[in-house]
């Protein structure tokens, strides 16, 4: 638990105190003296009049003082806090290190900790203000190592120091293994009428299986109306109790549910044997709106079974809707509709007459995907898909997952079931506005041929696409890179495969088509060629896509399709200008060519110019270990936003593993420090040679810089 100062101890260190420090106090000065002395300094800018309030200064005494002397350290602190009434801080990194230090003082002693809490509590009477942790921490510490004292520590800190709920949460986690301890914690729950802690009790009580336990606290904490948020926190007790057959505890369970306002609806749908005295106008009791009900009443399986009654007439059936009330149907009691007039020839006719009269009779047939399939199919006249689309067997709800139905079009076309996969095609593309149909159409196409592999089948459809000036959906860009690149492991090299080449050769070709292609889709194309030692390829890329994505071409094309929708869905953010700036986060230079990847570069020419010359013969490219530095200079050249500093730490990577006192585990530096033949004082002057400076002299920028260049890259927003 994070409140705890036990678990806070392990993880302190110098590394981790705060970074503020009072005026005066620099890390050469303090660390150039020794402990003795650097605690004579910081009691000395207590003194000084504009430092008496400088918390960080407190913290910075209490650390030192313990690490010299122990916790007992600690206790001169808090003494020299008491006397000059130093109002600490409640808020804040720095508050959470002198409260956790004074509270393990007065864990050690406890009159301490009476004088700890006296203070607490007067400096949230005098200024309403209280660390918001103290509850936490110390009913922790005794929860854990004293349990004696914390009811004695509750009592003297619920009222002053109220916990939060997420505090109490992590309490109950904390006491949840031990018996004595979680009775405990339901006796201290009750000062707490504000707490909302049973969506995480019961449910873990039961994953312990002390179904016992759970049920007592259930009723403990209706009475105190702690109660679920949603009737599915109750679920593993109602299963439980019905299964053992309890019947008694689970009427006295479901009346305590019923009368604190929690529905018990969902358990409907569940088939919880409850027992008969359960009425359903008693599991409805309580619940606002019954979720598996129309706003009319009359469910979509009722309305089916209307429809589905062949002694009425489907026109009887439509006045008696109407007549109930019912101002919608469900795509069950559509379907039964449509089944009814499949003798009827011609069906396409007979189903428009019929969804003619709902109209009529103001009853309207949703918006689901079946239902707008179905009108759709009624309208354009085709009777065998409409037919196929009512008989088939998959059940209404399926039509609403995208994914299943895409995965059952590449079923269909790789079984050659032409009126299932036309069928699937018409459901796909019903709620498609008509003009992006054909566009839809040829995406789907080509996502069931990547799928299949059918690289051919990819070529042509994608050469019919650019022939119609039809652009390729995001969606498709990013199934043409997860089925045509094999698997790669992190941080190993992938395997040699043709599909690189492939897919390099199909998004270059859909860039100059004027259709998008996410420029995040690049950076693992470039990787793969950078790890596999293939950088004359990678080269060629790299300026292809800086001398692309700077050029007025891109411009032209950005802004077409920042005019231009699929469907309902942008291809691009609308609010991204054309104007953005190569610093700025979004622009397309800047994904591709990220910082971890720039270091990359830096890398790779180290690596493969000492490690692989038989990559450099099998690719006839003669490589030079200033190859990344030379490739980024032109790639800056291009627009590509190159930090220095980026490009001078991975040189200073490079050198430590050539020229550092220790060797690399990395088989990779192992063999580049072994073939290496030059000199540091020769890698350091060719770099500035190819560079134009000393790359060991560039530092980091100020503050002031970042900030600077952060607003230059704002983003405007078009109006």
């Amino acid at each position: 638990m994070a409140y705890f100062w036990n678990d806070e101890v392990k993880n302190t260190s110098r590394r981790q105190r705060p970074s503020k420090r009072a005026p005066g106090i620099s890390n050469k000065r303090l660390d150039g003296c020794a402990s003795d002395h650097r605690e004579k300094i910081l009691w000395h800018l207590l003194d000084e009049q504009h430092s008496r309030n400088t918390f960080p200064v407190w913290l910075e005494l209490a650390y030192t003082r313990r690490r010299l002397h122990g916790v007992e350290g600690i206790r001169l602190v808090w003494k020299a806090v008491a006397e000059r009434g130093v109002n600490l801080p409640t808020i804040g990194g720095t508050a959470d290190g002198l409260w956790n230090s004074l509270l393990e003082l007065g864990f050690k002693d406890p009159d301490i900790l009476k004088e700890i809490f006296i203070y607490a509590r007067d400096q949230e009477e005098a200024y309403g203000r209280a660390w918001p942790k103290m509850y936490a921490t110390v009913m922790g510490h005794y929860l854990l190592e004293e349990p004696d004292r914390a009811w004695l520590c509750h009592m003297r800190l619920h009222k002053h120091f109220p916990p939060s709920n997420r505090q109490l949460r992590d309490l109950f986690m904390l006491v949840s293994t031990n018996d004595r301890l979680r009775q405990l914690y339901l006796s201290m729950h009750k000062y707490f009428p504000w707490a909302r802690i049973y969506d995480t009790a019961i449910p873990e009580l039961c994953r312990r299986r002390l179904y016992a336990t759970a049920v007592t606290w259930h009723k403990r904490f209706i009475e105190r109306r702690d109660l679920p948020s949603s009737a599915r926190w109750t679920e593993p007790v109602m299963q439980y109790l019905a299964t053992t057959g309890a019947k008694a505890q689970l009427m006295e369970y479901t009346r305590l549910m019923v009368a604190a306002g929690v529905s018990l609806t969902p358990y409907r749908a569940q088939k919880i044997p409850l027992p008969a005295e359960v009425s359903p106008e008693l599991m409805s009791v309580g619940e606002d709106k019954n979720d598996d009900l129309p706003e009319n009443g009359y469910s979509d399986k009722f309305c089916a079974r209307l429809v589905a009654t062949r002694f009425f007439s489907i026109e009887n059936i439509i006045y008696t809707l109407a007549f109930l009330g019912v101002r919608e149907i469900g795509p069950l009691a559509l379907r039964e509709l449509a089944a009814r007039e499949l003798p009827h020839t011609p069906y396409c006719r007979a189903v428009q007459d019929r969804l003619d009269q709902l109209d009529k009779a103001s009853v309207a047939i949703g918006n689901s995907t079946f239902s707008i399939s179905v009108r759709q199919l009624a309208i354009g006249g085709e009777s065998h898909l409409l037919a196929n689309l009512v008989s088939c067997d998959l059940h209404t709800d399926t039509f609403e997952d995208y994914n299943l139905q895409e995965s059952l079009l590449t079923f269909y076309q790789e079984n050659s079931d032409m009126v299932a996969f036309n069928r699937t095609m018409a459901v796909l593309t019903a709620k498609v506005r008509e003009r992006f149909i054909p566009g839809r159409r040829l995406n789907l196409i080509l996502r069931s041929y990547l799928t299949r592999r059918d690289l051919q089948a990819v070529k042509d459809t994608i050469d019919r696409m650019q022939d119609l000036q039809i652009p390729i959906e995001p969606k498709s860009n990013i199934h043409m890179k997860q089925t045509l690149l094999s698997r790669r492991h992190v941080g190993r090299r992938p395997a040699e495969t043709k599909e690189i080449t492939l897919l390099i050769h199909i998004w270059q070709s859909v860039l100059r088509s004027g259709s998008p292609v996410p420029p995040y889709v690049w950076t693992e194309i470039l990787r793969r060629l950078g790890m596999s030692g293939r950088l004359d390829a990678f080269e060629r890329l790299a300026l292809w896509l800086a001398e692309w994505y700077s050029s007025p071409g891109f411009r032209t094309s950005l802004s077409c399709i920042l005019s231009r929708k699929d469907g309902d869905t942008e291809l691009l953010n609308p609010t991204m200008e054309i104007d953005l700036k190569p610093s700025n986060p979004l622009h397309p230079l800047h994904v591709i060519f990220s910082p971890g990847l720039q270091q990359g570069i830096v890398a790779w020419g180290f690596q493969y110019s000492h490690s692989f010359p038989q990559a450099q013969r099998r690719h006839r490219f003669r490589l030079d270990w200033t190859w990344g530095l030379s490739l980024l200079r032109k790639l800056r050249n291009c627009r590509v936003h190159v930090r220095q500093q980026d490009v001078s730490k991975a040189f200073r990577l490079r050198l430590i593993a050539l020229f550092g006192p220790k060797t690399s585990k990395r088989k990779v530096n192992q063999t580049m420090r072994q073939n290496n033949r030059a000199t540091l004082r020769l890698y350091i002057g060719r770099a500035k040679e190819v560079w134009g400076l000393d790359l060991l002299k560039v530092r980091r920028p100020s503050v002031s810089r970042i900030e600077k260049n952060d607003t230059s890259c704002t983003i405007h927003e078009s109006k």
